[in-house]
């Protein structure tokens, strides 16, 4: 008798362990119909969402004014049209700024007392090579330089932001030295606070 208890307690333990399981994973009723909320009311002025795509990291990432907190401006979007403030650029693997950086640095410092009270995001960017993690954190010492110098010339800090996009927007496709020339850069955009 010992013998059949010990060959199926077992096998009672299995089949208790599958009912058990079997109630844990049973689905809970579906609770009483209550009315769907309205669905908000459709705004045209209201952008539609972009689509990412979530396979490529960071490549589709496309931050508007509006991921930063910024009051879009219709005097910051013309300045912006116009190319009011130009680009700097950078040596290879370097964000220490260059003599040619210098004047036109000080030409976007001028424009910036222009324009009164509009802020200024500085973008920092890089060639395509490297990792995106590393180019991100070089993106972001890029633009701080820029930001320093500025600040160096003059502007209020307050007034200025900064963003890395690291590799992931490109001025030019290409993938020579020439490309990545143009490609390792600190662009300089106005926004509305």
């Amino acid at each position: 008798m010992i013998r059949g208890l010990s060959r199926m307690l077992p096998l009672a333990l299995v089949v208790a362990t599958i009912a058990a399981f079997g109630v844990a994973c049973k689905s809970v009723p579906p609770a009483p119909d209550k009315p769907a909320p309205a669905a908000p009311a459709f705004d045209s002025s209201t952008k539609p969402a972009e689509k990412v795509d979530e396979s490529s990291g960071f490549k589709e990432a496309a931050p508007t004014a509006e991921s930063f907190g910024e009051t879009p401006s219709t005097t910051a979007d013309k300045l912006n049209t116009q190319g009011v403030l130009k680009p700097i650029y950078f040596d290879f693997d370097r964000a220490d700024l260059r003599q040619d950086a210098d004047q036109t640095l000080s030409a976007n410092a001028a424009r910036m007392r222009e324009s009164g009270s509009l802020s200024v995001r500085i973008e920092g960017h890089c060639d395509e090579r490297g990792t995106i993690e590393y180019n991100l954190a070089l993106g972001d010492r890029r633009a701080r330089a820029a930001k320093d110098q500025m600040v160096a010339l003059g502007i209020p800090a307050a007034r200025l932001r900064t963003i890395s996009y690291g590799k992931e927007r490109p001025v030019d496709p290409g993938h020579n030295e020439s490309a990545w020339a143009l490609n390792r850069r600190a662009e300089f955009i106005f926004i509305a606070e």
